[in-house]
């Protein structure tokens, strides 16, 4: 599953509020190590998306009110929301720390997603 470029901070509040498990990465288009990292989460978008859990980004520069609403104060930075709230936060270009912190939330997705399909009796 692609990316979701989010353009506005009211289709942010609608994606949170749609999916339980959201990854979000801050950025900005003069950003280098934006830049480097940037395939790295698409890629992880990749492997890891599922009905549960999807992969987003911004442009700190485009969208200004999501920014300051995440306080953000360096870039790259990126958000795990958990059914509409903020879980965790990775700040920097740590290829490693994405990885897990990505891959964790998948099990996590995939673990919601197991529940919900079971009946109960």
């Amino acid at each position: 599953m692609a990316v979701i470029d989010i353009k506005t901070k009211a289709q942010f509040d609608e994606l949170t509020k749609a999916t339980p498990y959201v990854a979000l990465q801050a950025h900005a288009t003069w950003c280098g190590p934006c830049k480097a990292i940037s395939p790295m989460f698409n890629k992880h978008a990749e492997a890891f998306s599922n009905d549960k859990y999807t992969f987003a980004r911004f442009d700190t520069d485009e969208v200004p009110d999501l920014a300051f609403e995440l306080g953000i104060r360096s870039i790259p930075a990126f958000f795990i929301f958990e059914n509409g709230d903020k879980a965790d936060t990775l700040t920097g270009a740590n290829p490693p720390a994405l990885q897990k912190l990505t891959a964790a939330v998948a099990e996590k997705s995939k673990a919601a997603g197991e529940l919900n399909t079971t009946e109960d009796f």
